[in-house]
C-alpha cells in the first residue's frame, strides 16, 4: 500500500510538474479520492496524508462509503465490514462462475466425443 501511495503521489507530481491548473488540481484531488478506499480503514495514516496532500492541493477528501448494496452491513458493522463482504462476495461469484463454465465445457466437450 505504501509503494502504491508512493506512486500515486509521484504520478501527480508529474503530472503537476507539466501543468499545474486549479483544473488539474481538482483531477489529482478526484483520483486520491477514486484510490482512498484501498487504504481505508486498514491504513489510516495513509489515509491521513492523503487528505494532508489533497488540502495542499486545495480539495478535500471524504471517506469513503459503502455501495448500496453493502450500506447496511456498514450500518450494522462498519465499512471494513462491508469492504470484506463485498471482497469475498466478488471471489465467490467469480469461483462459481469459472466453476460453471468448466462444467459446460466439460459436458460441451463429452457429448461431441464419438460413442
Amino acid at each position: 500500500m505504501e509503494a502504491q501511495f508512493l506512486g500515486m503521489k509521484l504520478q501527480i507530481g508529474y503530472l503537476r510538474a507539466r501543468e499545474d491548473s486549479d483544473r488539474v488540481r481538482a483531477a489529482c484531488v478526484t483520483y486520491l479520492q477514486a484510490w482512498l478506499p484501498n487504504f481505508y480503514p486498514n491504513r489510516p495514516d495513509l489515509v491521513q496524508e492523503a487528505q494532508r496532500f489533497a488540502a495542499s492541493l486545495g480539495g478535500r477528501l471524504s471517506l469513503p462509503k459503502a455501495s448500496w448494496k453493502y450500506a447496511w452491513i456498514e450500518k450494522l458493522f462498519g465499512f471494513a465490514a462491508a469492504k470484506h463482504a463485498q471482497l469475498y462476495y466478488n471471489r465467490g461469484k467469480s469461483s462459481a462462475l469459472r466453476a460453471w463454465d468448466k462444467m459446460m465445457y466439460s459436458f460441451e466437450r463429452h457429448s461431441r466425443l464419438p460413442s
